[in-house]
């Protein structure tokens, strides 16, 4: 196992020992994603677990579709790099993981692991994943050695090590590929998240959904009975979606991206305009 010296203020042992104690305690784990400061900031003084920084998150904060960051305007990895000047500072208590897209054609994705862990991040997660592709085009991509795979030898390459990862998966498969290649928590992805103002129209019925990830965590507890799953995406964007997934599978918690850090700010703002708007004024103004 490598031995290294980074910036990075959690270990992979600090941070799955946190994480476990709350297991222990029967205790929800929260991860989610921050594109901007404030929202590192607040969340991480609300407690969350685990802060995921990954290139969908500064365009889901500007105001476009998480999946601009899928799509080629910007350099992912290196939005990543840029954005640990605005969230790490402003966290203090919680480890910070940090996306590598693990098939850049002009970074060697193990040289990322050192780059991102020497900024001050504490793990690394596979954002962006080509495990939101299918079809032709998925097959394509894995085929020409810019996809999933890639993915998976960025999370081995993490265990050997010795760096803390969290492994988004979509099907049952891969989810025992990332377990067996040593990820710490498993993302049990079923697409998109909905609602809000640039959610996705449509996803899995809740049940299904809930169906799907009860599948990939079963698949990643095959392999390591103790990796840790957390749900993420399509109907679950809120508590009480998310609560149907701790009763209707065995995740041991939430990872919210939009579910986090953009649909709350909707809500907060258009609710905290409209207070505004309805005030009553005592007077009217005197004309001049």
């Amino acid at each position: 196992m490598t031995t290294r010296t980074t910036r990075a203020k959690w270990t992979r042992k600090s941070i799955l020992d946190k994480l476990r104690a709350k297991i222990a305690k029967s205790e929800p784990l929260v991860l989610g994603g921050a594109g901007v400061g404030l929202v590192a900031k607040a969340i991480d003084k609300a407690g969350i677990d685990v802060i995921m920084a990954y290139n969908t998150g500064p365009f889901r904060m500007d105001g476009h579709g998480s999946l601009s960051g899928y799509l080629a305007y910007g350099d992912a990895n290196q939005i990543t790099i840029d954005l640990a000047m605005s969230i790490l500072p402003a966290v203090t208590n919680t480890p910070v993981i940090a996306g590598i897209g693990a098939a850049d054609p002009r970074r060697d994705p193990i040289a990322l692991i050192d780059i991102m862990l020497e900024l001050g991040y504490s793990g690394i997660t596979n954002v962006p994943t080509a495990g939101l592709y299918d079809g032709n085009f998925r097959q394509q991509i894995d085929g020409t050695n810019l996809g999933y795979p890639r993915e998976i030898e960025l999370i081995a390459a993490c265990n050997e090590k010795d760096v803390f990862t969290v492994a988004y998966v979509f099907s049952p498969e891969e989810a025992a590929a990332m377990t067996k290649a040593g990820a710490d928590v498993i993302g049990a992805h079923v697409g998109l998240t909905t609602g809000g103002m640039i959610g996705s129209p449509a996803a899995l019925k809740t049940e299904d959904a809930c169906a799907a990830i009860q599948e990939m965590t079963a698949a990643a507890r095959e392999i390591n009975p103790d990796v840790i799953v957390v749900a993420h995406g399509g109907p679950f964007e809120d508590p009480k979606s998310v609560q149907c997934a701790y009763q209707l599978t065995d995740v041991d918690g939430y990872l919210g991206a939009s579910g986090i850090e953009r649909l709350p700010v909707e809500k907060a703002l258009s609710d905290i305009v409209a207070q505004y708007r309805n005030l009553e004024m005592p007077r009217t103004r005197k004309k001049v």
